[in-house]
């Protein structure tokens, strides 16, 4: 006979089944950063079904001095967790970053973080037998905090994501009995390192060569802002510019949110919806400019359209009005162009007056541009003087004359000149326009700049100049091609004893050089040793024969306008350099070529020309040297940091020998 089975009654031991002796359960919540320090002192609130129905209270408090919440007495129910916004987003703001950035789509409570990335939080939590959650603020929000100058309806994507924001963290029943580590994203946002310096930084370099670049990009408005507004604020990467041949990631560090870009404009004097005519403008002038809390930059489009090439071979000089320079005289074509930058956005540029001012000097300014956008942008720089803005120039020619360089000491500018690229080279620093105008009118303009395109001719085919000569401004920064030479003499006896000529060839192996000659004169006491060590070596004589200041160092090749390209030329030896002293043991095809030129010297060094092999061993010297321009970026807060995410996202770029 079968015995009856047992069964569990329904029936509750009492009529209100929260309030009766039930198993009590416990849950220990622990709140840290990314650098695995507790978040104290932060009002929380607990809630399940018993809380929300009114049959008990919610559990409320606030995190303890290891970050700790720890509630016991529960039924075995859901929970969800909030934490007061506000105390939340103000403290999460002053939290650093860890190196490593966990996958977007794991940023978000409730879906597991992805197997191949773990921080070293979660790692250290699983290892003592606790449960880990990453999330952001906003997973962890029980309102809307305010947000500075944040003004959009939809709050910030990152740390807010759609459909899980200002609901609470939920654990479910089956995590109750259980330490959990909960990892919070700080409320931080990407900006570009640049150093307020009159020495050269490659971290400056390198950025506002990315921005020069991004001044070509097709989209605009649209690209500048999904950069700067989106990108920007995006933590689970750091912000790249991908539209080819571009393939580049910033360099970065994160600042509280508060400090984030607020303001990103593309500006086309050519755009119909802006100017205010039906048809568009026969020339045009396009830049960008975008604003945080510590910097606002400006950068000028260059070359690109027809007009553009146009404003370039307009280069009659034309005095400089009292706001440029108080003597001397400027390019028309470009002064042309500006102007129409001047007229078309003169709010703007108010506005960036205005906002300058406002910053009582906390917020530098700096202005970039390649090509004819580097000629606007020291245009802007002279109107902007009184600020001492610092200026990087790529692939720059000639904007003022002589006399108007000599009122423009305030600024702070490093030339980028790529080699033997031809743009650099025009105008002639000798008043070529002025000749060919006497000779041939308005016609001289165009015969003047293609002319120059072919070939730099000697001064003497032209009789001489009269006027004031074109001057470069700022100091050079050189991407050298160098080459090694052999001679030799023969003598051939048989024919004629007394008579021997003198051969001479290019050695085949060659080296790209990175050439800053301000390094010799750096105040920097870092590089004070191999200073004094290349002044013993050399004569300042040799410095100044190489790099003549107020116009470009002589080459020993042609120039070649195919060296011209911002993407494809000055970029990528920007990238490697970056690449080469962030990351000094890694093996780099640059590096291959430069150690076989230097064996390649050492083997023919008494066959050599003297005068090739001194400045060849000069070069060298200053390429050693280039490693005192990452230390200003070294001693910046959360600077280590942000070298080590450009080294493992960069790669090395194809340069051209």
């Amino acid at each position: 006979m079968h015995k009856p089975t047992a069964y569990t009654s329904l029936k509750p031991k009492c009529p209100d089944a929260f309030t009766c002796g039930q198993k009590e359960y416990w849950v220990e919540i622990q709140l840290v950063d990314e650098a695995g320090k507790p978040v104290s002192a932060l009002p929380y609130t607990l809630e399940n079904e018993a809380t929300r129905s009114g049959h008990l209270p919610a559990y409320k408090g606030s995190s303890d001095g290891e970050g700790l919440i720890r509630v016991t007495s529960l039924h075995w129910l859901d929970l969800t967790l909030t934490v007061e916004a506000q105390p939340l987003a103000d403290e999460m703001q002053q939290r650093p970053l860890a190196i490593s950035r966990p996958p977007r789509r794991s940023a978000t409570a409730g879906r597991p973080i992805a197997n191949s990335w773990r921080s070293n939080v979660q790692i250290s939590a699983e290892q003592k037998g606790y449960l880990h959650h990453y999330v952001t603020i906003g997973e962890l929000c029980d309102s809307a905090p305010q947000i500075d100058k944040w003004e959009a309806k939809q709050l910030p994507q990152f740390h807010f994501p759609e459909g899980k924001s200002l609901k609470g963290f939920e654990l479910t029943r089956e995590q109750l009995d259980k330490r959990h580590v909960i990892e919070i994203c700080p409320f931080r946002a990407w900006v570009l390192v640049l150093h307020d310096t009159k020495e050269y930084s490659l971290a400056n370099g390198y950025n506002l060569g990315l921005m020069a670049d991004m001044a070509y990009a097709k989209g605009g408005d649209s690209v500048i802002k999904q950069f700067f507004l989106e990108k920007c604020q995006d933590l689970s990467t750091t912000p790249g510019y991908e539209e080819y041949p571009s393939y580049v990631r910033a360099l970065t560090v994160d600042v509280p949110f508060s400090q984030r870009y607020t303001s990103a404009e593309f500006l086309d004097s050519s755009d119909k919806k802006d100017s205010g005519k039906g048809q568009p403008l026969l020339d045009s002038t396009q830049l960008f400019y975008v604003e945080c809390a510590g910097h606002l930059v400006v950068a000028w489009r260059g070359t690109q359209e027809g007009a553009d090439w146009l404003t370039d071979a307009s280069f009659i000089p034309v005095p400089c009005p009292p706001e440029l320079a108080k003597a001397g005289s400027i390019h028309g074509g470009f002064y042309d162009a500006y102007k129409l930058a001047q007229e078309r956005f003169n709010e703007k540029f108010a506005q960036i007056k205005k906002s300058l001012s406002e910053a009582n000097e906390i917020k530098k300014l700096f202005i970039c541009g390649h090509s004819l956008g580097g000629a606007l942008g020291l245009t802007y720089a002279a109107e902007m003087k009184a600020g001492e803005p610092i200026i990087y120039t790529y692939g720059m020619p000639r904007t003022f004359t002589a006399d108007a360089i000599g009122s423009l000491y305030p600024i702070t500018h490093y030339r980028h000149v790529n080699d033997a690229d031809t743009i650099p080279s025009v105008p002639f620093d000798a008043n070529l326009d002025n000749w060919l105008y006497g000779k041939f009118g308005y016609l001289g303009n165009t015969l003047g700049f293609f002319w120059a395109l072919l070939a730099e001719m000697p001064t003497q085919m032209l009789g001489g100049y009269i006027g004031e000569h074109y001057w470069h401004h700022g100091k050079p920064v050189v991407f050298f091609r160098t080459a090694q030479s052999v001679s030799y003499e023969e003598c051939r006896v048989m024919m004629n004893p007394n008579t021997c000529r003198r051969y001479s060839y290019r050695l085949p192996i060659k080296a790209k050089l990175f050439l800053v000659p301000s390094l010799s004169e750096s105040e920097n006491q870092q590089a004070k040793q191999a200073q004094e060590r290349l002044v013993k070596a050399y004569p300042v004589d040799d410095m100044q024969r190489l790099f003549p200041r107020n116009t470009n160092p002589s080459f020993d090749h042609l120039t070649n306008p195919m060296r011209h390209s911002m993407a494809s030329e000055y970029l990528p030896f920007l990238n490697n350099q970056l690449l080469e002293l962030a990351w000094p043991q890694l093996a780099m095809q640059r590096k291959k070529n430069r150690e076989a030129f230097k064996q390649q010297m050492k083997k023919y060094a008494m066959q050599a020309p003297e005068e090739e092999l001194m400045r060849n061993k000069i070069f060298l010297d200053l390429q050693s040297m280039l490693s005192t321009t990452l230390d200003i970026t070294h001693k910046l807060p959360g600077g280590e940091n942000a070298l080590t995410r450009f080294k493992s996202e960069a790669e090395e770029k194809v340069e051209i020998i």
